[in-house]
């Protein structure tokens, strides 16, 4: 008995570790990033690479949270608008980021979903979010993204249905 229970556990803790190896690669791909609206010569080099780098990490939990295990998913980024407007303030003229409803934050991306080495699904995205100040928002205010994820979130939502599983808050 003690023994079929043993076997019994490798068998499950293998066929985890193969699920996940089996796990979705997702890949996110900026085309010329330095001509962003919110990235390009108005930013400094270090608010843009952390830009890129949290809009990235946005993106790929949310592939993640839609993909089948097995299924890769390119996304190719092609512009971003942060909500808000940048504007050169004080003395030293640094950058502070105005929000107002008239700044909504936008995307425009393709993507390409595969499985196999082939391609189950592709699209472009032209998203943005009009309302971004009126509705609930459950992110932090000290998110880097706090207007974009809901707008991202709204996008996968729609797109590819009801999420399977939804990406925590807290992060």
């Amino acid at each position: 008995m003690m023994m079929k229970k043993q076997l019994q556990t490798v068998i499950a803790a293998a066929l985890c570790m193969g699920a996940a190896a089996a796990w979705a690669n997702v890949e996110v791909k900026f085309v010329k990033p330095e001509e962003f609206v919110d990235i390009g010569s108005r930013i400094s080099v270090r608010t843009s690479e952390d830009s890129l780098k949290f809009i990235s990490e946005a993106l790929t939990e949310r592939a993640n949270a839609i993909l089948l295990p097995g299924q890769d998913m390119t996304i190719v980024v092609k512009d971003v608008d942060l909500a808000g407007d940048v504007r050169p303030i004080g003395p030293s003229m640094d950058n502070i980021r105005v929000i107002k409803s008239l700044y909504r934050p936008s995307m425009q991306f393709s993507y390409t979903i595969t499985q196999d080495g082939k391609t189950v699904r592709e699209g472009v995205a032209d998203i943005q979010d009009m309302g971004f100040m009126d509705h609930y928002n459950r992110y932090f205010r000290s998110d880097p993204l706090y207007y974009e994820k809901p707008m991202m979130d709204a996008w996968f939502d729609k797109e590819f249905g009801a999420p399977a599983k939804r990406v925590s808050a807290l992060k």
